[in-house]
């Protein structure tokens, strides 16, 4: 996202109003595309915007992997991530979570996104099918839909939800899956959801992207230390807060696991 804020309004520590962009305060622009925050506020920004792709269709297939089928994912996750190359129409993203309606172990949700077709995605689901997944399914819909079906992301949806603590995020950047390590972080996530039913709707997201656009912009151009990563990895714990408990004085209970 930072690749593509062209101006910024910011007042600084000192009560200065000055105008981030590339012709001015170039430093800053530098900084505050990715490296980090307390540079100053900013009250308002010009931003690159792209037209919406009107009548597109997403092809969205869901796959369920039980813990035994951990090793044969990840070395198919890895094999069409190819070192970065995810093709460009494809997005595809594993999340550890608990879903006791289909295992009483935590399992791995596979997400398949493919910017097209069912027969266009076909050549990517095919390889998808001997892995063996307990339970499929899939759907078709607008690309206006994708923000609410693949993340949730609207004010009706449970990420926005009130009474859920989702602040903390330990979020970590890789070139490729290790599934020796997978599973230890399967492990811990499993004895933390067991040792502390509260954060029994956390969950451990893997996601990958096509990635072609953000190597596009010369790494030096920015401050964002992370642009020839091709995978995120990160662990949002998630817990209720107590109904006579206000979210100021709920004490968060954090749980980080180093990859």
């Amino acid at each position: 996202m930072g690749d593509n804020i062209l101006e910024m309004d910011v007042v600084t520590a000192d009560g200065s109003e000055i105008t981030v962009s590339e012709s001015s305060n170039p430093d800053l622009y530098w900084a505050m595309r990715g490296a980090g925050q307390n540079f100053g506020i900013v009250t308002k920004f010009r931003y690159r915007i792209f037209d919406y792709p009107n009548g597109q269709d997403i092809f969205h297939a869901t796959y369920h992997f039980t813990e035994d089928q951990l090793e044969v994912l990840f070395k198919h996750l890895n094999s069409l991530i190819n070192n970065g190359t995810l093709p460009r129409d494809v997005n595809a993203y594993v999340v550890l979570r608990s879903k006791p309606l289909i295992s009483p172990r935590p399992v791995f949700v596979y997400h398949f996104y493919y910017f097209g077709t069912s027969e266009q995605a076909s050549p990517y689901t095919q390889r998808i099918l001997p892995l063996n997944p307990i339970s499929i399914s899939n759907a078709t819909f607008p690309y206006k839909e994708l923000s609410h079906r693949s993340f949730q992301a609207s004010v009706s949806d449970p990420t926005c939800a009130a009474g859920i603590s989702t602040k903390t995020r330990f979020p970590v950047g890789l070139k490729t899956y290790n599934a020796f390590t997978n599973r230890k972080v399967y492990e811990l996530f499993e004895d933390m959801i067991t040792t502390h039913p509260a954060l029994a709707t956390s969950f451990v997201q893997f996601e990958a992207f096509p990635m072609q656009g953000v190597k596009a912009v010369d790494a030096a151009s920015t401050a964002y230390a992370h642009r020839h990563d091709d995978i995120l990895v990160f662990v949002p714990p998630l817990h209720p807060f107590p109904p006579a408990q206000s979210p100021s004085h709920q004490s968060e209970q954090l749980i980080s696991i180093t990859y």
